[in-house]
């Protein structure tokens, strides 16, 4: 999978970190858009010993400390970039989803619609919670959608093209996603089939009943003639 060597410019308040995921839509594989924080120059300023400690962020490169901690040990060594299962989702994203740097999948989809669980768990809570594209981020783009990008449900813009197509990662992942009215269109539909099929059978069988039973009574009849 294509790796990013460089850091282009955005935001500076926007921490985007290089994320690929292979979503369950005709094989579609996006490599999100790459980390693109700009340096931080102020000094680091410790958390107050009030705040919620989830919420901490000494380095105010918008990754928690307790999560640069779990990735690498200490409260700003993170650079956003590590990946250390090389499955394309960073490993803070990971820890930020289900707790380790190694415990998501870039293409488990429990639900079927084609949002990834770990995007999912970061939007609402669990691999099954409900999200979708009309669930929108400030910048107009689905929520689950600016995770599998740039690892949180705020940082994307709509503007990302991480394959130079000309079509927005955002619009290129809300595409490929089944609604829940969808997918139970699709379970109707299948039972739909497997009742007219079930009925099929049965009526082919009570014809071949019927013209064994035709032919018996016949060969009855002519043994009662002889």
């Amino acid at each position: 999978m294509r790796r990013i060597s460089h850091l282009p410019s955005a935001a500076s308040r926007l921490l985007l970190s290089v994320l690929a995921t292979a979503l369950l839509c005709a094989g579609l594989t996006l490599a999100a858009a790459p980390l693109a924080a700009t340096a931080i120059t102020s000094a680091a300023a410790p958390c107050p010993a009030t705040a919620d400690v989830s919420a901490c962020d000494a380095d105010r490169d918008t990754v928690p400390d307790t999560v640069e901690r779990a990735v690498c040990g200490s409260a700003t060594c993170a650079s956003g970039r590590e990946d250390r299962d090389d499955d394309g989702v960073p490993d803070w994203v990971e820890v930020m989803a289900c707790g380790t740097t190694a415990c998501a999948s870039p293409t488990k989809d429990s639900v079927g619609d084609g949002i990834p669980d770990f995007a999912r768990q970061i939007v609402c809570g669990s691999s099954t919670c409900y999200t979708g594209n009309a669930d929108l981020n400030g910048n107009g783009v689905p929520r689950w959608a600016s995770v599998v990008i740039c690892g949180t449900t705020a940082c994307a813009t709509g503007h990302e093209d991480y394959d130079a197509d000309g079509v927005s990662d955002a619009i290129e992942l809300a595409a490929c996603v089944i609604g829940r009215d969808g997918l139970a269109s699709t379970g109707a539909t299948i039972a739909i089939w497997l009742i007219a099929a079930l009925a099929a059978g049965l009526i082919a069988t009570g014809l071949v009943l019927a013209r064994k039973r035709h032919l018996f009574a016949a060969a009855v009849r002519t043994d009662a003639v002889v």
